[in-house]
């Protein structure tokens, strides 16, 4: 190695990597249920109710044969067995005693292992061809086949028509009658999405601009509207952190890093506001970044400033302020609660058919690999103006999210029990009572909105001033209510409350139970609840409606504060970026775990009842801070009447807020966990799902202490492309026996020649971080910063035999066990092998981390290469004869894509002692078809005392 390589290695670092090989186990074939010939002349309508704005009434005329429809997709259902199967792989991903715990699939995994045939997918892209259709995709879950086509043909393949109806004040395309397809297909096909425009709402309100000091010292942040009383305090990332329990985690250093958070939105961020927003919280965060899904729409630029200076409210015909604030609240809040997680921002104007939040949710749960592990969506549509159908498919996208690890946080709504209501418009008699579609799915955490109870003696709960200069002033926790603004600041009744109620068409989940669990009539929503007033909003600085928080001539700054339930499900989001990063794996659905923990008793919720509302007299029939009611047409009666809090769940703010701190050590306290800091974690991992990589690892207990050692990892993958080769990387940082998980740097090492001394280039490329749920099974989590946007988990299962791991720590003994490890020659910098023997299973695997004969010259990671050992092994024998050398081609990174495996040579070692051995080679086939040598190997840490030959 040279210099600076062996110097790193030697103490907290030693440069090998490796992999394992493994063939994926998928289900056994199911039989094609296309088996007809597809006859367009025999037809089944697809049964299911349909929007309620389709009607006569809304009718506004025929859409011409030319207009282009795009963003159609036919909707696939699994064989019956398959989808039972999926079903109980969703269950057992969330059983620690599960060997599928947590073992997260990809979506072409699922696909492979769940969807449809490939003979059914090609009938129905067949007919959509012969129909005159586009194929635009197939999902890689394949359950979802995209198309576009001209009204005329789309309408003649589903026998249809299309017209324009008036909703929701536009203009919107949908089918007049409901669709039919081939009845060849029916047995294949659930629905088709997009004949009807489903539209999303944001579940935002907004304050009127604010004003503060901008100084080290600050009065206590808060809004008196004319100088009079109540004043409304603002929530400032430091005021959220006091209140929720935030700082006891940010001490542990658990503050987002290695996490990445994918956000649903319509428009760009201005990048100033996030600036703005970080330097006045005192927050040093990630800039996040912005993806177009691929089908969708570029909304364009942000604004930058109001585009109407003449308009109080800063509007413009496309709402492209309201769909920027949305997004600037979002990845403001995220950033406020988890500072060290990266963002990704995945936006879509939407198209005549789809909405562009509908896209952006296709492209996160089913794009390879998926942006993140963690999705928050502020939007939603009413579940009674919709029909079953979209009910169901939107189920399936996120019980794909669920078996794929995403957690999936989705605000409940702001309408009160009223989820159908217009928030633009004042409350109207006859409203249905409904809740958000999206939260219809159990697969989906509902963020219900509270409000804090303390109007009474908010000195209770607000210093009078601050001497910070993040404007905190919060004092501690504030007792909740349901959040209810029943009358605006003029008086008139507006429909501003915690959305909440039970679901028309899904039903109950099994693990929805305990105190206050209603019954068993379908999905009850929420499912826990944050602040979402804008009586005490959010800070948020937003440039394009006049608050960018920049310092006036006087020190003074603008800036919002936001409310709604759409500051929940990202400030929710933040909070399992913290969970995420201190279990060291992603958590997929979060609800099982929250109902398992509410009837445990856990601490780790604040109950909101009558008492904590601080409402005497409390009645559904009046809207207030007890209840989700809604008021009527002229005053606060005669409104539709919603559900009251209560003891444990309720329908308004569900199991209540968390104390973050409570919540992450109660999560931990019961998950499986095994000691880090010991040497029987050493050995060769891999991920089922990906035959041809896997990753072996050392770790040395105690190197720097009692209870800290050393994890070094060998990653053996390829590129992101089959035709861009073999990679590899290593992964090395400190692990302790009092973590449950561990968070290193990744490096990439690249410039070097086969079994030659040259100079090496080693560079950071990311971060990983380990857990293990027990001696077999774990996870490595990474998020890499070399440019590519690659973040992924991994389900890790060990290769060979246990043989000296143990919850609490290992009794490695004596023997041969301790040859494994990391070893290399002194002589050839930036090279070497990982060892893994055990004498349980009789067997040797090594893996040799190198580079082409010419690497050097050929420079990058295109100079790397990788090969494996692996045979038996007689224990107590010095010398090992024989050991065939493998080659592994055609792989693409984290992904189960097939690989060639070919035998290319053999290889011995003779073990001199336990920190000494030569290793001969001799290649007949393969690009080092001929070579041959020894190499004089050693370890790069200190051979264990118990080690023996």
């Amino acid at each position: 190695m040279s210099s600076r390589m062996s110097a790193a290695f030697r103490t907290k670092a030693i440069a090998v990597v490796l992999v394992a090989f493994v063939s994926h186990d998928a289900l056994a074939a199911v039989a094609n249920r296309v088996v007809a010939p597809v006859d367009p002349d025999d037809r089944v309508t697809l049964a299911g109710r349909r929007a309620g704005w389709i009607s006569p009434a809304n009718d506004e005329g025929r859409v011409p044969d030319d207009v282009p429809l795009a963003s159609l997709s036919v909707v696939l259902k699994r064989a019956p067995e398959r989808q039972r199967a999926f079903e109980q792989l969703l269950a057992d991903q969330q059983d620690p005693a599960s060997p599928d715990f947590h073992r997260w699939l990809t979506p072409s995994a699922i696909g492979e292992r769940f969807g449809a045939t490939p003979h059914d997918i090609a009938a129905i892209t067949d007919w959509l061809t012969a129909a005159g259709l586009h194929v635009d995709s197939v999902s890689n879950t394949r359950t979802r086949i995209r198309f576009s086509g001209s009204a005329h043909d789309v309408g003649m393949a589903f026998a249809t028509s299309f017209r324009y109806y008036r909703a929701g004040g536009s203009k919107r395309i949908a089918a007049a009658s409901n669709a039919a397809i081939p009845a060849a297909l029916a047995d294949v096909v659930s629905s088709v999405a997009g004949l009807d425009a489903i539209r999303f709402a944001p579940a935002l309100r907004v304050s009127a601009p604010r004003r503060a000091a901008a100084g080290p010292i600050a009065p206590a942040e808060t809004y008196c509207p004319g100088g009079g009383q109540p004043c409304h305090h603002s929530i400032f990332p430091a005021d959220f952190a006091t209140i929720f329990d935030l700082y006891p985690i940010y001490d542990e250093h658990i503050r987002g890093a290695g996490q990445k958070v994918a956000i649903v939105g319509r428009e760009r961020v201005y990048q100033a506001d996030n600036d703005n927003f970080s330097r006045m919280a005192e927050l040093d965060v990630e800039t996040p970044t912005t993806i177009v899904p691929t089908g969708g729409v570029d909304p364009g630029d942000p604004l930058s400033t109001c585009p109407d200076p003449a308009d109080p409210d800063c509007g413009n015909p496309k709402d492209q302020v309201g769909g920027q604030a949305e997004a600037t609240l979002d990845v403001q809040r995220v950033m406020g609660v988890a500072p060290e997680a990266a963002i990704a921002l995945i936006v879509s104007a939407n198209t005549n058919t789809d909405d562009g939040v509908n896209l952006s949710i296709e492209y996160a749960v089913d794009h390879e690999p998926v942006p993140a592990k963690i999705l928050s969506i502020s939007f939603g549509s009413c579940e009674a103006d919709n029909g079953r159908a979209v009910a169901e498919s939107m189920d399936d996208f996120f019980s794909q999210a669920a078996a794929e690890g995403i957690t999936v946080l989705v605000s409940s709504g702001d309408a009160g029990v009223a989820g159908c209501a217009s928030l633009d418009a004042a409350p109207a008699a006859g409203e249905p009572e409904s809740i958000n579609i999206f939260c219809a799915s159990q697969y989906v955490t509902c963020i219900g909105g509270t409000e804090f109870a303390d109007k009474a003696n908010p000195d209770l709960y607000w210093y009078p001033s601050s001497n910070a200069e993040n404007f905190g002033s919060a004092i501690g926790y504030i007792p909740e209510g349901s959040w209810n603004e029943p009358l605006d600041s003029d008086g008139n009744p507006q429909l501003a409350a915690s959305g909440g109620g039970v679901s028309l068409y899904l039903p109950t989940p099994s693990w929805q139970t305990g105190p206050g669990v209603p019954g068993t009539q379908g999905r009850y929503t929420p499912d826990v609840s944050l602040p979402a007033a804008t009586r005490e909003g959010y800070f948020t600085c937003l440039a394009a409606k006049r608050g960018p928080c920049t310092r006036d001539d006087e020190g003074f700054f603008s800036f919002f504060a936001f409310g709604g339930t759409s500051a929940g499900a990202p400030s929710f989001a933040g909070i399992v970026a913290l969970l995420n990063q201190k279990t060291g794996s992603a958590q997929g659905n979060l609800n099982p775990r929250l109902y398992a923990l509410a009837r445990a008793g856990s601490n780790a919720f604040h109950d909101v009842t009558v008492a904590s509302s601080g409402v005497s007299g409390c009645t559904a029939s009046v809207p207030s801070l007890c209840n989700n009611s809604t008021p009527g047409v002229d005053g606060l009666t005669g409104g539709l009447a919603g559900y009251l809090v209560g003891n444990g769940y309720d329908l308004a703010t569900g199991l209540g807020s968390v104390d973050a701190a409570n919540f992450l050590a109660a999560w931990n306290a019961s998950a499986p966990a095994v000691n880090l800091d010991q040497a029987g974690l050493s050995g060769s991992w891999y991920n089922p799902s990906t035959g041809g990589q896997g990753i072996v690892m050392q770790v040395v207990p105690d190197l720097y202490g009692a209870g800290e050692g050393l994890l070094f990892g060998g990653w053996f993958t390829f590129d992101a492309t089959a035709a861009g080769g073999q990679r590899w990387y290593s992964v090395q940082g400190t692990v302790s026996a009092a973590s449950a998980s561990a968070t290193m740097p990744i490096y990439i090492s690249e410039g070097g020649n086969f079994d030659a001394p040259p100079a090496v280039g080693v560079t950071p490329v990311g971060e990983a971080t380990f857990a293990f749920a027990d001696c077999t099974h774990g996870t490595l989590s990474y998020v890499f910063t070399d440019g590519s946007q690659r973040n992924g988990e991994i389900p890790l299962a060990r290769l060979g035999a246990n043989v000296a791991c143990t919850p609490s720590g290992d009794d490695a003994g004596s023997g041969s066990y301790l040859l494994s490890g990391t070893w290399y020659d002194t002589a050839t910098g930036g090279q070497g092998f990982l060892f893994d023997i055990n004498p349980v299973q009789r067997s040797v695997f090594i893996a040799w981390y190198t580079y082409a004969t010419d690497g050097e010259a050929t420079g990058g990671g295109a100079s790397q290469r990788w090969y494996t050992l692996q045979g038996g092994y007689t224990p107590g024998r010095a010398t090992i004869d024989d050991i065939p050398i493998y080659a592994t081609t055609g792989g693409v990174f984290d992904d189960p894509h097939a690989v060639t495996t070919s035998a290319v040579g053999t290889a011995s070692l003779d073990f001199h002692s336990c920190s000494a051995t030569t290793l001969s080679y001799r290649f007949t086939s393969g690009e080092n078809a001929g070579r041959s040598g020894t190499i004089a190997l050693s370890r790069t840490t200190q051979a264990p005392a118990s080690c023996g030959l």
